[in-house]
């Protein structure tokens, strides 16, 4: 169990941060709120998780029979629950595809939701934090290669396996 913990939760806290760096390069404005307001990088880990959650999907076995939409879901079902998509539904965050440091944000689904709530989201948002307010103490601009950036491919973890930037 520990295993999996320290291995969830690295994978994804480097996924994070490697979002951190893309989306702030690419959007120099949000990128100097941060830096002339440093309190407000807890609340742009959020928007981070929210705009590009590193685990995006998790998969559920139905443990009983119920009807979504009209469709009947038999028990034993496998099912797919996407929750980035949901985290970019306009009914819960208007203008959803727009990156929003300042965004007020009441919840996500990026860690998961109920009794399967990640259980180092604590933790993520705190490295998170520090990491992204160090990284803008020394480096309060930079750009990145997007030419280079490199993806990782798994069922389960999506982010970037390199972000080569420059100061």
């Amino acid at each position: 169990f520990v295993q999996l913990i320290s291995i969830a939760g690295s994978e994804t806290v480097v996924r994070l941060l490697g979002f951190a760096g893309v989306e702030l390069a690419r959007h120099p404005d949000q990128r100097r709120l941060l830096v002339d307001d440093p309190g407000l990088v807890g609340n742009a880990v959020e928007e981070i998780l929210r705009y590009e959650a590193p685990s995006p999907i998790q998969g559920r076995w139905v443990a009983r029979d119920i009807e979504l939409h009209g469709q009947v879901v038999p028990r034993g079902s496998k099912m797919a629950l996407l929750n980035a998509s949901a985290d970019r539904d306009e009914r819960h965050f208007p203008d959803a595809d727009r990156f929003d440091v300042r965004r007020e944000i009441d919840r996500h689904l990026a860690f998961g939701y109920g009794t399967h709530f990640c259980i180092g989201a604590a933790l993520a948002r705190l490295e998170g934090r520090i990491a992204i307010e160090q990284t803008l103490a020394r480096f309060p601009a930079w750009e990145v290669d997007e030419d280079n950036l490199q993806r990782i491919h798994t069922s389960t973890v999506r982010g970037y396996t390199n972000v080569p930037f420059t100061p």
